[in-house]
């Protein structure tokens, strides 16, 4: 099957590697799997599993993950119209609703070329009434060394865990690599701007 200290290409080693692993088949101790990775490079493993999860939320968004309906007024929900509001603190939302429309991704660093985007869409969002209080909030959010943004991202997946099946949760989370660009990887056709 596998040559020890071999080194993956993309290829069909790779998938026959994450089929095992899916499968729970590594699992045996005494099979010796590990010897397997000891050779393959850090680069290498990461590029399989970003194809491993790219193939998952394929599949999971085949499998029928439910669609988001936005609203003139940012409410978002799950299923349609008449389905159940996805609930959000005001930045939270914001920051997801940013996320939602630019299915490209963005890099946390990079956050700041959409300030005018993320304010317009907490303007709308919050209570605050004085432009300069919204932009003080989303200056917070942006400046470089907070964690406001990452805690907005991460409060995503609360707000949606007890709606959405774990097994479609990923695909409408704020995700990827560290230092990288972040998406939500759900498919845009499953989002309806009303």
């Amino acid at each position: 099957m596998f040559n020890q200290g071999c080194r993956f290409e993309a290829g069909w080693e790779a998938l026959l590697f994450l089929a095992c692993l899916s499968n729970g088949a590594l699992e045996e101790p005494e099979a010796g799997y590990g010897s397997l990775v000891e050779g393959v490079e850090a680069s290498q493993l990461l590029a399989l599993i970003r194809q491993a999860r790219e193939k998952l939320e394929v599949n999971l968004q085949d499998a029928g993950a439910p669609p988001l309906v936005v609203s003139k007024d940012y409410r978002i929900y799950l299923g349609s119209r008449r389905g159940r509001e996805i609930r959000m603190r005001p930045m939270t939302k914001a920051v997801f609703l940013l996320f939602l429309n630019h299915p490209e991704g963005i890099c946390f660093r990079q956050l700041n070329q959409y300030r005018e985007e993320l304010q317009a869409y907490y303007g709308r969002l919050s209570r605050l009434d004085s432009k300069e209080d919204i932009a003080r909030c989303v200056d917070r959010v942006l400046e470089e060394g907070s964690r406001e943004l990452s805690v907005a991202a991460s409060r995503v997946g609360e707000s949606l865990g007890g709606l959405i099946d774990r097994e479609f949760l990923p695909a409408y989370l704020i995700s990827g690599a560290r230092g990288g660009v972040k998406r939500i990887a759900l498919d845009r056709k499953l989002v309806v701007w009303l």
